[in-house]
C-alpha cells in the first residue's frame, strides 16, 4: 500500500472519531453546542485559507457572547478531537513504519534502522569483530521524569485505548458509545497528582510496552549483524532504564525521603510481579519429560540446589523444566514476602539462573523453543534487573551546603563552612573525608530541614543509580554528597561511593566553568579515587535553564563547547567522561528527533554511554504502542552507534577555524539580544500579562511547584518548564528561536549555508528552530495583546513581532527552502491542526480576562479557573507539546 493510500486511511479515520464526537456532543450536550462549535470551527477555517476582518470580527464577538458553560464546551470539543486524532495518527505511523519495513532489504535499507547502520559500520571499513565489539559495549540510559507530567488524565487514556481496540478491529458501530464515555468524562484532575501518581504513571511503560521491545530490539541487532556478515552474535541489551520520579527533590517538596523509599519499593514489587507472570509462562509450556530428553548437569546440579532449599510441587516430578521455573517463581515471591526462604541475591543470580535453562535447551537442540520462551525473560532481567529501575537522587547544591554546615558545625570543625569561599570548603572537605569519622553524635537529631532530609534519603535509598547535584558551581558541592554519605556509613576513606555522583551544569555561566570545575574534582585525591572507583565520571549538562538564561543560539553552542573541553580535561587524566543530556520535549529544552541530536553532538564525546531523559509527556507519544517504541529506540540506537564507532574506531576531522569563530560571534550577539529583551524595565510585567504563566501554577499538572520559591519578579526565578509552557500557549514559542536572528546575521550567507550543509550540530540547531517557528503563530498571539497593558504591549511586541520575521527570513534563505522542508509530515500536520488549535487561543483569551478582572471571593471565579485550565489542556493536546 502506498504512503498516499495510507494517508486516506488516516482521514476516513479521522471522519469516522469526528462523526462519532459530534454524536456524542449532540447526545450529552445538545444541538446548541455543537452547532456553536460547528459555527466557530467552519469561521476558523476560513480565516487559515483567507483572511477576512469580517469573519475575524464575527468570530470574536462570538467567543466574547459566550456563556462559561458554552466556552468549557467549545474548548473541550476541539481538546477531544485532538485526541481522537493524535490516537488516530499514531495508528497511521504504526501503518507507515510496517510498510517501510517491508520494502526494507539488506542492499536497500530503511533509513535510521539496524540494517541501515550494520551496512554502515561495514562500509566505513569495520571488520565483523569490531562491529559486535561496538554494539556489544553500547550503552543507552534512559531516565523517567516526571516533568512535564502526562496532561491526560488516566481515565482518558483508558478510553482512548478503548476506541483503539475499536479501530483495530474495524468496529465501527461500537466506537460511538466509547466516543460519548469519552465526551462525557471530565478532563481535570480533583487535585494535583502527588509524586506516587507520577511514579506509576512514568513507569507504566516499562512493563507494558518497553517489555515487549527489548528482547525484539536486540533480535533486531543481530538479526542485521548476520544479514551482513554471514554471522549472528549473542548481544545483550543496549538500554539500560533509570528515573528520578520519587528521587527528585530539587525544588519539589513532596519528594520526601518516605516517597523515595515508596517509588522503590513499588517500582521493584513491579517488576517482580511481571518476572513471576513470565516465569509462570515458562512453567506452562516447558513441558518436556526426563524420560525423553536428558538435561544438563549444570541445569541438574541448579535442580537439586532447589530441592534442598525449596518445596517443589509433586505434580511436576520427571519435568525438570518446570520443576526448574518453580525454583525461579518461589525466590522471587520470597523477595515480595510471599513465600518463606531465601530469595535471590541481586538481579546477576536471577540472570544466571535463566541462563542455564536457555542454555540447556540450546544443547538439546531446541534453540527455538529457547529464543521464544527462556531468552526474552532473561534479556528483560538482564535490561531492567529486579529494581525495574536505577533510582536517581537529585538536590540542589544550595541545600546539600546547608546540610554539610550543619554536620560540620556540631562536630566542632566548623562554625560557618557556607561562608567559606569555594576554594576553602574544598580543602576543609577534603581532610575531613581523609577519615572514616561520623560528625554527629549518637542519637542526634538533625536541625534543620536539609540535613535531616538529606540523611534520611540516602538510609532509605536501596535501588541506587546517581546522586546528581543540580546548580553545581563548585567541587565543594560534589564533595558534601560524600560528607553525607560518609554520615550513613556509605563511605569509607580512599574508596569510591556505592553510586555515581554527578554534577549538573545548567546555566551559560556554570557551562562556561564546568571544565574548570572537572578538573578541579579530577585532581582532589578524594574525588579522584571515588572516580576511578567507579570506572568514570558522569556529567549531566542541562538545556532548559541553559536556554532560559542565554537564549537559544548560545545555549546550544555553550552545551557544544562545554562537552567538548570536559572531555579533553578528562582525557588529560586518564579519566572517561559519560554525559548525561537532560534534554526536555520543546526544542527550546532539547527536544526535538532525539536521533539527529545524537548525531550532532561534538566527535569523541559520546563514547558507548550516554544517558538522556525522557520526559513525562513524551513517554505516551513514543512508547504507547510497541512498534513505535521499537522504531523510536532503533532510531536513537542507530545515531549513537555509529557516533560511538567514530570515538573507538575513526578520526573525525577538525571544525573550520572560520565556522568556530562564526559560532562565537553569533552566540555572543544572540545572548545580547535575548538578555536586552528580558532586562528591559517592564518585560517581566508584559511576559505575566501576555501569558497564561500564572494561571499554569494553578494547574493540577505536576507534583512540582511553578516557581523556586514564592511570588517573584524576575525571570532567573521561574522554572524553565512552566517558561517555555507558557510561551507555547500563546503559541510564540519565544525561548525556541528568539535572539537567533541576531546571532545569524553575524556569518556571512555563504559561510553560513556551507556551516548547515557540513556541520551537523548547525544543522540540526538550525532544524530546531524551525520546527519551533513553524508551530508559532503570530496572529493568534496578537490576540493575547488584549490583555497587556497598551504602553507595554507597544514596547515589546513590535519587536518580537520583527525578530521572527527576520529570523523565518534567514532561516529560508540560509536553507534555500521553506522552514519544515526537512519535515514534510510535520508541516501537514500543522497545517491541518492550527484550524483546530485555534478556537481554543482565542476562548483562552476571553477567559484570562474574564478571570483577571473578577475578584478572589466572586462565585463564579471556580467556574473560569475550570474553563481556563481545560484550555491549557487543549492547546497542549493541539500542539501535541506541553512545553
Amino acid at each position: 500500500m502506498s504512503e498516499d493510500q495510507l494517508f486516506e486511511q488516516l482521514k476516513r479515520e479521522v471522519g469516522v472519531l469526528g462523526r462519532a464526537l459530534g454524536k456524542a456532543i449532540r447526545t450529552l450536550s445538545g444541538e446548541r453546542i455543537f452547532q456553536l462549535e460547528e459555527q466557530v470551527r467552519e469561521l476558523t477555517k476560513s480565516l487559515r485559507q483567507g483572511y477576512s476582518p469580517e469573519a475575524r470580527q464575527q468570530l470574536l464577538e462570538i467567543v466574547r457572547g459566550l456563556s462559561l458553560s458554552e466556552a468549557e464546551n467549545v474548548i473541550r470539543a476541539f481538546s477531544t478531537y485532538f485526541h481522537l486524532v493524535n490516537l488516530a495518527e499514531e495508528r497511521h505511523r504504526v501503518r507507515v513504519n510496517r510498510e517501510r519495513e517491508k520494502r526494507s532489504t539488506r542492499d536497500a535499507p530503511r533509513s535510521e534502522s539496524f540494517l541501515a547502520l550494520v551496512g554502515e559500520l561495514k562500509r566505513l571499513g569495520l571488520s565483523y569483530e569490531q562491529t559486535v565489539d561496538v554494539l556489544s559495549r553500547l550503552r543507552l540510559h534512559l531516565t523517567f521524569t516526571a516533568h512535564p507530567t502526562e496532561t491526560r488524565r488516566r481515565t482518558q487514556r483508558y478510553h482512548i485505548h478503548e476506541i483503539e481496540k475499536l479501530l483495530e478491529q474495524g468496529q465501527e458501530l461500537p466506537l460511538e458509545p466509547r466516543v460519548a464515555l469519552l465526551w462525557g468524562t471530565s478532563e481535570l484532575r480533583k487535585s494535583r497528582p502527588t509524586v506516587m501518581d507520577e511514579v506509576k504513571g512514568g513507569l507504566f511503560y516499562t512493563t507494558s510496552t518497553l517489555w515487549q521491545t527489548i528482547p525484539k530490539l536486540v533480535d533486531g541487532l543481530e538479526s542485521a549483524v548476520e544479514a551482513h556478515y554471514g554471522q549472528r552474535p549473542e548481544l545483550s541489551p543496549p538500554l539500560v532504564f533509570r528515573s528520578w520520579i520519587g528521587g527528585d527533590r530539587d525544588g519539589n517538596p513532596n519528594v520526601l525521603p518516605e516517597v523515595t523509599g515508596w517509588a522503590q519499593t513499588y517500582a521493584r514489587e513491579t517488576a517482580l510481579r511481571k518476572f513471576v507472570e513470565d516465569v509462570d509462562g515458562l512453567i506452562r509450556d516447558l513441558s518436556l519429560t526426563d524420560d525423553r530428553i536428558t538435561i544438563t548437569r549444570e541445569l541438574r546440579l541448579a535442580l537439586e540446589d532447589h530441592a534442598r532449599h525449596l518445596q517443589l510441587p509433586e505434580r511436576f516430578q520427571g519435568e525438570p523444566y518446570r520443576q526448574f521455573g518453580m525454583g525461579l517463581r518461589y525466590k522471587l515471591r520470597a523477595l515480595l514476602g510471599e513465600q518463606p526462604g531465601p530469595g535471590y541475591s541481586g538481579t546477576p543470580e536471577f540472570v544466571a539462573d535463566v541462563r542455564k535453562a536457555e542454555t540447556s535447551l540450546n544443547q538439546l537442540g531446541l534453540e527455538q523453543i529457547s529464543r521464544a520462551i527462556v531468552r526474552p525473560l532473561r534479556l528483560n532481567a538482564e535490561a531492567f534487573g529486579l529494581d525495574l529501575v536505577s533510582l536517581d537522587l537529585r538536590e540542589e547544591s544550595r541545600a546539600l551546603t546547608e546540610a554539610a554546615a550543619e554536620l560540620l558545625r556540631i562536630g566542632g570543625v566548623h562554625e560557618q563552612y557556607a561562608a567559606l569561599p569555594p576554594q576553602q570548603r574544598e580543602a576543609l572537605l577534603t581532610q575531613e573525608l581523609a577519615t572514616a569519622r561520623p560528625l554527629a553524635p549518637v542519637g542526634y537529631r538533625p536541625q534543620t530541614k536539609p540535613l535531616q532530609t538529606a540523611l534520611e534519603a540516602l538510609r532509605h535509598w536501596k535501588a541506587r543509580g546517581a546522586h546528581v547535584v543540580s546548580m553545581t558551581h563548585h567541587p565543594s558541592d560534589l564533595l558534601e554528597v560524600m560528607l553525607l554519605a560518609r554520615e550513613v556509613g556509605l563511605y569509607r576513606p580512599g574508596r569510591a561511593l556505592p553510586f555515581d555522583v554527578v554534577p549538573l551544569f545548567e546555566t551559560l555561566g556554570d557551562l562556561q566553568n564546568a571544565p574548570e570545575v572537572v578538573a578541579r574534582l579530577l585532581d582532589n585525591p578524594v574525588f579522584r579515587a571515588h572516580v576511578q572507583g567507579r570506572g568514570g565520571l558522569e556529567v549531566m549538562i542541562g538545556y532548559s535553564d541553559s536556554n532560559k538564561d542565554a537564549g537559544f543560539l548560545a545555549a546550544n553552542w555553550a552545551l557544544y563547547q562545554a562537552q567538548e573541553a570536559i572531555t579533553r580535561v578528562a582525557r588529560e587524566r586518564g579519566v572517561t567522561v559519560y554525559y548525561f543530556h537532560g534534554r526536555g520535549t520543546s526544542t527550546a529544552r532539547g527536544g526535538g528527533t532525539a536521533g539527529r541530536a545524537i548525531a550532532s553532538l561534538p566527535p569523541g564525546t559520546v563514547g558507548s554511554r550516554m544517558r538522556l531523559t525522557e520526559q513525562g509527556e513524551a513517554l505516551a507519544d513514543r512508547y504507547a504502542h510497541p512498534e513505535l517504541a521499537y522504531r523510536n529506540l532503533e532510531q536513537m540506537l542507530y545515531h549513537m552507534a555509529l557516533a560511538s564507532a567514530r570515538d573507538l574506531y575513526g578520526q573525525a576531522a577538525p571544525l573550520k577555524p572560520a565556522w568556530l569563530e562564526a559560532m562565537e560571534r553569533a552566540a555572543e550577539r544572540s545572548t545580547q539580544a535575548y538578555r536586552e529583551l528580558l532586562g528591559r524595565p517592564g518585560f517581566f510585567e508584559f511576559y505575566e500579562q501576555l501569558t497564561p504563566i500564572r494561571e499554569i501554577g494553578a494547574l493540577n499538572i505536576a507534583s512540582r511547584p511553578v516557581y523556586r520559591s514564592g511570588r517573584v519578579r524576575e525571570i532567573k526565578d521561574l522554572r524553565a518548564i512552566p517558561w517555555v509552557m507558557s510561551w507555547t500557549q500563546v503559541r510564540l514559542l519565544l525561548p525556541g528561536w528568539y535572539g537567533l536572528a541576531e546571532g545569524l546575521q553575524e556569518i556571512p550567507l555563504a559561510l553560513r549555508q556551507e556551516m548547515f550543509e557540513q556541520w551537523p550540530f548547525f544543522a540540526t540547531t538550525l532544524d530546531s528552530a524551525a520546527i519551533a517557528l513553524a508551530k508559532a503563530d503570530l496572529g493568534i498571539a496578537r490576540e493575547y495583546l488584549r490583555l497587556v497593558k497598551p504602553d507595554l504591549a507597544e514596547r515589546f511586541f513590535p519587536d518580537i513581532a520583527r525578530s521572527f520575521e527576520q529570523t523565518k527570513a534567514i532561516l529560508e534563505e540560509t536553507f534555500q527552502n521553506t522552514l519544515l522542508f526537512k519535515h514534510p509530515v510535520l508541516a501537514r500536520q500543522t497545517e491541518l491542526r492550527n484550524p483546530y488549535v485555534d478556537p481554543i487561543s482565542l476562548v483562552q483569551v476571553e477567559l484570562l480576562e474574564r478571570y483577571r478582572r473578577t475578584p478572589p471571593e466572586a462565585p463564579e471565579r471556580t467556574g473560569l479557573e475550570r474553563a481556563l485550565m481545560l484550555s491549557l489542556l487543549g492547546i497542549a493536546a493541539g500542539l501535541r507539546n506541553a512545553g
